[in-house]
């Protein structure tokens, strides 16, 4: 196997350490990496949930936000439909506790047992005969343009909340929120349904406060060179909507003739330090120029004693504006930044309505293998440690059964232990049961529900294990038939809830594209997992003509269609694979993230590992490299004895270690007394209610002479 360590510029990793106050290791890592842009650090060094991005730079947040707040006024029922997946049911249970607390008639609803995915026509018409006015879709909607056009036939609106890939046409909604729409300005598209969940919550307590819909205009005057210069900006929900800058030279311009008096006009204009703001435009327009402004210095002061006296100067340069812009920040973005973080502090309890769902936010981003990028770390670790609090009962009560409370979660806790149980109530057709189960309030009711949801991942477990035996000779003759390029198999006896879990194996284990289908009364329903940059929304694009129903996302996608229809559908598959262009397999090797010189190789290297988590997609766990270390003791391990256990000293410290699947190689390439060099990871063990540093092995060679390490 090959060990690779991406050459990096050292000039980079000093403008790292010395930009964002990073010790060496991490800022070589980060560099190694290619993290080297203020907006891709910033999530990686702070976790306060202002960094997240403003639920209003969503075009259409506005609509919602108007039509739930009229069906508040009104009483009006309302219906929440989501998706059988854990980001559906985590959605809906945000959803279902957000219009409860706003006093909604609220009910809620997903695919149970063989439904199809999305919202249907029977749902939308049962929900118009109960006298339903308003439906939200989350998770899913997307592609629903026909369920959603017969739900305007009957009077009904229709909120989208979505992440999966838009086709050519977008549902008739009163507001349609995908991070992944044509024109979107949301900043981050890697986010999922219960994250936009959140974002409407967020959006629907920001609109009780004072703030809400309201122009926001802020001004700074500044000194410049023989003139004055004036700054002002237009804000709404604390989204930037225009700006100007006007450099006047005084006592030459009537401020009637400015541009700036037509974007001032009509506007209450905020300033910090009226004082010095008024001299300033006096000296441009003369001294009986009158404009009225609001000082917002005192409220700032006020809220924030520390910086009282301040000037907007002083405060840029002393804040983390600076650090994390693109480029030179302004005065006027110091006063949008002094302002938003008043607006943020003096409605803080907007924020711990936030807080209140990440739990949620963390168990369905992990699940559906979002990106930990951008915001999503935030969302993720601020997740996890609500998880950890044990505040959702009927959470809590499954941590119990999966004996995880107690223990300090990760990512890998999650979508190992806790969101495949959760998910396996989906693929068995009972996805209400995880709902009911992270909405209860009732002891009783959340220890029957959890137990009844880990039965039913036992029997997913083994029903996909006899699928799995059961389809691996067709896949192997696909696979071989279509180039090694693309993996089809139909068998009626799969499953409809393991589909994708079939697919993501088969994709793993051919590194190719896979698409498993399966039908059942009438109905052929399918999965399709990609890899090596193979797109599924755009393969499944091509067979839209034969299908009922498609979507999904670049890795991952669904369909389904009459089954007199698969014959067609799997021919044509078949012969579009001929014309699949995959990315070339590379030979195996590992990626080093860092080669440790051993004054680095102690218990420190923890915090390097914290700072770097929440781990998954596109953030892979930290590898590092140490050289010359010694096997002081080796043991076999499992039940088969095909593990193996050691201990690595290295100067004063002595690490515990596994390697897996590794026995065949002891005595072979390594054994007691060896001095090797050692790929590893950096772990917490977790055994009897106790943690332990545990070294994770990858790899390891017989040790050279130990060289210097310059470059980390």
């Amino acid at each position: 196997m090959n060990w690779h360590k991406q050459e990096i510029a050292p000039d980079e990793v000093r403008d790292l350490h010395a930009r964002y106050g990073l010790d060496l290791l991490p800022a070589a890592i980060l560099a190694r990496r290619g993290i080297t842009t203020p907006g891709e650090i910033k999530y990686y060094l702070e976790n306060d949930l202002r960094y997240l991005h403003n639920p209003f730079l969503f075009e259409e947040m506005d609509d919602a936000v108007e039509r739930l707040t009229a069906a508040i006024a009104e009483q009006e029922k309302v219906l929440v439909f989501g998706d059988r997946d854990v980001d559906g049911m985590t959605s809906i249970a945000i959803l279902v506790s957000t219009f409860r607390e706003l006093g909604l008639d609220v009910t809620w609803g997903l695919p149970l047992g063989d439904d199809p995915y999305g919202l249907t026509i029977d749902v939308v018409e049962r929900f118009a005969a109960d006298d339903g006015t308003l439906i939200v879709t989350v998770d899913c909607g997307t592609t629903n343009t026909v369920e959603i056009a017969r739900a305007v036939e009957l009077g009904l609106d229709t909120i989208v909340l979505d992440h999966h890939n838009p086709q050519d046409e977008l549902p008739e909604a009163v507001a349609f929120i995908n991070p992944k729409a044509p024109e979107s300005s949301y900043p981050f598209a890697g986010i999922c349904g219960c994250t936009i969940a959140m974002k409407l919550r967020e959006a629907l307590f920001f609109a009780k406060t004072e703030f809400f819909n309201e122009t926001i205009c802020l001004m700074n005057c500044r000194p410049g060179n023989d003139t004055v210069v004036i700054e002002a900006v237009k804000l709404r929900n604390l989204v930037e909507l225009d700006r100007i800058q006007e450099h006047l030279v005084p006592d030459i311009v009537d401020a009637t003739d400015t541009r700036l008096f037509r974007f001032l006009a009509n506007e209450q204009i905020l300033v910090y330090d009226a004082p010095m703001q008024v001299e300033l435009l006096k000296r441009a327009f003369g001294p009986s120029t009158e404009i009225n402004v609001l000082d917002i210095a005192p409220q700032v002061w006020k809220q924030f004693p520390g910086i009282e006296g301040r000037s907007l100067l002083k405060l840029r340069d002393g804040s983390k504006l600076a650090v994390y812009a693109d480029g030179p920040p302004g005065e006027i973005d110091a006063l949008i930044h002094v302002f938003e973080a008043y607006v943020t502090k003096h409605e803080a309890w907007v924020a711990e309505k936030v807080r209140d769902v990440l739990d949620l936010v963390a168990l369905g981003t992990t699940a559906d293998m979002m990106p930990l990028r951008n915001e999503n770390r935030i969302l993720v670790r601020a997740g996890i440690a609500e998880i950890q609090k044990g505040k959702r009962r009927g959470l809590r009560r499954l941590l119990e059964k999966q004996n995880l409370w107690g223990k300090t979660l990760s990512t890998r806790d999650l979508g190992w232990h806790l969101t495949p149980v959760l998910n396996a109530a989906g693929r068995m057709g009972e996805p209400d049961k995880a709902v009911r189960l992270l909405l209860s309030e009732l002891p009783d009711e959340q220890d029957e529900l959890s137990d009844q949801i880990i039965e039913l991942n036992k029997r997913r477990k083994k029903i996909g294990d006899e699928a799995w035996k059961r389809i691996m000779p067709k896949a192997r003759d696909s696979f071989l038939s279509l180039a090694e390029r693309f993996v089809i198999v139909h068998d009626n006896a799969v499953h409809r809830g393991i589909t994708g879990i079939i697919a993501g194996r088969l994709t793993r284990f051919f590194n190719a594209p896979a698409a498993v289908i399966t039908s059942q009364d009438g109905r052929a329903v399918g999965s399709i997992r990609t890899v090596r940059g193979f797109g599924a929304t755009t393969f499944l694009k091509q067979f839209e003509d034969v299908f009922d129903d498609w979507g999904g996302h670049d890795a991952a996608g669904g369909f389904h269609f009459p089954v007199e229809r698969i014959g067609d559908v799997t021919g044509r598959m078949s012969l579009a694979a001929k014309d699949i262009v995959l990315t070339a397999l590379e030979d195996e090797k590992i990626t080093v993230d860092a080669e440790l010189p051993w004054e680095f190789f102690n218990p420190n290297l923890e915090s390097v590992v914290r700072l770097f988590e929440p781990y998954g997609q596109e953030n892979a766990p930290l590898v590092f490299l140490v050289r010359g270390v010694k096997v002081s003791r080796l043991d076999l391990i499992g039940k088969t004895s095909e593990h193996v256990k050691m201990v690595l000293d290295a100067a004063e410290y002595r690490w515990p270690a596994v390697f897996w699947n590794a026995a065949e190689r002891v005595k072979t390439d390594f054994t007691v007394g060896d001095t090797l060099d050692v790929v590893f990871q950096f772990t917490k063990n977790f055994f009897q209610n106790t943690e332990s540093v545990q070294l994770v092995v990858l790899d390891v060679k017989k040790a050279g002479p130990r060289e210097v390490v310059r470059d980390r």
